[in-house]
């Protein structure tokens, strides 16, 4: 790498990141076709990334870099208040200064699903700058002197010369999204904001991993990376050490990049052969590029692969993943096959593994006379017979496929410990959080019961589904993420099964398991009676919810979270029906701010256990494996009735008041909590 002004040739870091994708896209664009870059992304069709990017994320970041700004002297008195509720601060300041102005400048113009995605994107855009700025304590002891050592200007154009063995050169520009730096830890961080989903997260990981070269080229540095998908709110971090790791693959990119500048065919392929099936290119490509078998003789293959983000596998783990791909496979075989012969249009998109499915994904040639979402979907129980499958496979409609879930031959094993140091980047700062379960792209589903959406939850599911495990995960996940002394926890167990061995646990509100109606009962009253003393304790302090108050007092008010096992066996009457239904609505309605939460269980999902009344005040929903449609719909809604094809044993799907997804809960032991935690 050298630093001369002159190249013999030229390419962006956009540029390199579509030859990462398809070499012959590249090609492609080079020589006039504009939407090559499009192929292969998948988005919601919203078209809001950009709008966020310029309107409200950009001039934020660069009136944050200028220090005669206002909104730089605001965001330091803000910063100069602590660290308390900075979330909050934050989301006041750039709303007010940013995402205000802009919604009443462009509203007529832009539709309503554009503006409510752009609220969105920017509810967990300030959140994740949040959590950065949590991490640099001089920030907030000396605010004014310290946000011109965080911030920077944004998109710097930065150019660098690199050098071929052969002494040809190629000069690489980029305009990175924002770079923040920690001056206490003396590290940068590098946020590139993505307004579509991640397909492949280590190809779209290329073009912020030449903006890391860029910016290390320029100052020493390597910055880790944090790549925000905007649509899926599920940060990509990538620490240095893999970053540094990283970049040594991209002389690789270079070489291939100036294989398409120069026009030496054959062109590499893309290295994704599913690509090539939806690309407008496809049927001319050999053609203008040269016979993609040639081009895959030269080796061109993906120059940064997952292994890279998990460090290098050994012979055992390989062969592993080669047992795993033929099973994918030839379930994705036989599944094609059976769809062709209901005469569907369909085509073989990948396939991924969840801890106990694999998820095949397919797509539809929906210009073919009845190719459809709905038909597929109602090949259910015929693609059961076909593939052998114990039950019909859970069929769904997702951002430009629809997924096939169908179990694995082998199931793994969730371990709940496994889980939290797996997702401890990930873990919200929170009193109240814990995991509940992992996706199928191996992301960790966090509840943080001090969320307004997730402040109550019911769940349901049929003897085997993993209830009465997933409740006991809950309360590990609780306790272990929590700060001590700082949770307490009222536990109802009419079984007497679930929570028989903690009942030794420190944190008990009542001193002991409650085991029957009338002891449950009498906890639920005083349960709401604690809400009402509690807000009469924060009007006097003239604070909103319990974050302020235990802000203000030395008296400090713990969390406390209240899981009733089986609903169903404590209505043993009209009267305790409408007393435990009163009960619910009124530490749901109001508990949220003083710190009181309840998650509710049941067995038995039917429309007289759990009532409107019980539905409407219970947001987050999780349905664990049930026995009908009926009861799908009850737990989650109108329409989301396939948790009856669920597996069982942990196996749920999550609703109600976020995005339908379905994940794995942990298996969790009471050896992990050890003695500090019981009495």
């Amino acid at each position: 790498m050298i630093t001369a002004s002159r190249a013999n040739f030229k390419a962006t870091a956009t540029d390199l990141h579509l030859c990462q994708r398809c070499p012959r896209l590249l090609a492609c664009q080079k020589t006039g076709d504009r939407h090559a870059w499009k192929v292969g992304i998948v988005g919601s069709g919203k078209n809001y990334g950009t709008l966020f990017h310029q309107h409200i994320a950009d001039r934020f970041h660069a009136d944050a870099a200028t220090p005669e700004s206002p909104c730089r002297h605001e965001l330091a008195e803000a910063l100069s208040g602590g660290a308390a509720n900075l979330k909050t601060k934050l989301d006041a300041l750039i709303r007010a200064q940013y995402f205000n102005p802009f919604l009443a400048a462009h509203s007529k113009t832009l539709k309503a699903d554009q503006l409510m995605a752009l609220a969105k994107a920017t509810a967990f855009w300030i959140g994740c700058l949040a959590d950065f700025l949590l991490k640099i304590p001089s920030l907030f002891a000396e605010p004014a002197k310290q946000l011109g050592a965080v911030f920077r200007p944004p998109e710097r154009t930065l150019r660098v010369i690199h050098s071929y063995p052969d002494g040809q050169t190629l000069r690489v520009s980029g305009r990175y999204d924002c770079l923040l730096f920690d001056p206490d830890a003396g590290r940068a961080v590098l946020f590139e904001f993505k307004g579509f989903r991640a397909s492949d997260p280590t190809v779209e990981l290329s073009q912020t991993l030449i903006y890391a070269w860029l910016v290390f080229s320029a100052t020493g540095i390597v910055p880790s990376v944090k790549l925000i998908y905007l649509e899926d709110n599920k940060p990509l971090d990538v620490s240095p050490d893999k970053v540094e790791r990283m970049m040594g693959n991209l002389s690789h990119l270079f070489d291939v990049g100036r294989q398409v500048l120069e026009r030496r065919l054959p062109l590499p392929a893309a290295a994704d052969s599913a690509l090539c099936r939806t690309c407008p290119c496809n049927a001319h490509c050999d053609k203008d590029w040269g016979a993609r078998i040639a081009a895959e003789a030269t080796g061109a293959k993906k120059s940064l692969k997952a292994q890279d983000l998990n460090g290098v596998q050994d012979k055992e783990q390989n062969k592993g993943q080669d047992e795993k791909q033929d099973e994918g496979q030839e379930r994705m075989n036989r599944l094609l096959e059976a769809l062709r012969y209901h005469r569907l249009a369909v085509e073989d998109r990948g396939y991924v593994y969840g801890p106990s499915f694999i998820r095949l994904k397919i797509g539809l040639d929906m210009s073919k006379t009845g190719t459809t979402v709905r038909r597929v979907e109602n090949t259910a129980k015929d693609l059961q017979v076909a593939l052998a499958l114990p039950s019909p496979p859970l069929i769904a409609a997702q951002s430009g496929y629809v997924s096939v879930d169908v179990p694995r031959n082998v199931r793994q094993i969730l371990a709940l410990a496994d889980m939290m140091k797996m997702a401890e980047p990930t873990r919200p700062k929170s009193a109240a959080a814990f995991p509940l379960g992992l996706d199928i792209d191996g992301n960790v589903f966090w509840v943080d019961l001090a969320e307004p959406i997730m402040t109550s939850i019911l769940i349901g599911g049929t003897s085997g589904s993993g209830k009465s495990v997933l409740l006991r995960s809950i309360v590990m996940g609780l306790l272990l993420c929590a700060p001590p002394e700082s949770v307490s926890l009222t536990l109802i167990d009419p079984k007497r099964v679930t929570f028989t061995d903690l009942k030794t646990l420190r944190c008990l509100e009542e001193g002991t398991l409650l085991l029957d109606t009338d002891a449950a009962m009498k906890a639920l009253s005083a349960t709401s009676g604690e809400i009402e003393r509690r807000y009469v304790l924060m009007e006097e302090a003239g604070v909103p919810d319990i974050v302020g108050y235990n802000e203000q007092s030395a008296d400090r008010l713990k969390r406390r979270v209240v899981i009733l096992d089986e609903y169903a066996d404590m209505i043993v009457s009209a009267q305790t029906r409408a007393d435990l239904e009163l009960s619910v609505q009124r530490i749901c309605q109001k508990g949220r701010a003083a710190g009181i939460h309840l998650i509710l269980a049941t067995q038995r999902p039917d429309a007289k256990v759990v009532t409107g009344i019980i539905k409407a005040n219970l947001q987050l929903r999780v349905a664990l494996k049930v026995t009908s449609a009926s009861n799908s719909q009850i737990i989650l809604g109108e329409g989301a009735g396939q948790a009856q094809y669920l597996l069982g044993h942990g196996d749920m799907l999550v609703g109600g008041s976020v995005p339908l997804q379905r994940l794995q809960a942990p298996l969790a032991t009471a050896d992990l909590l050890g003695q500090e935690y019981r009495r």
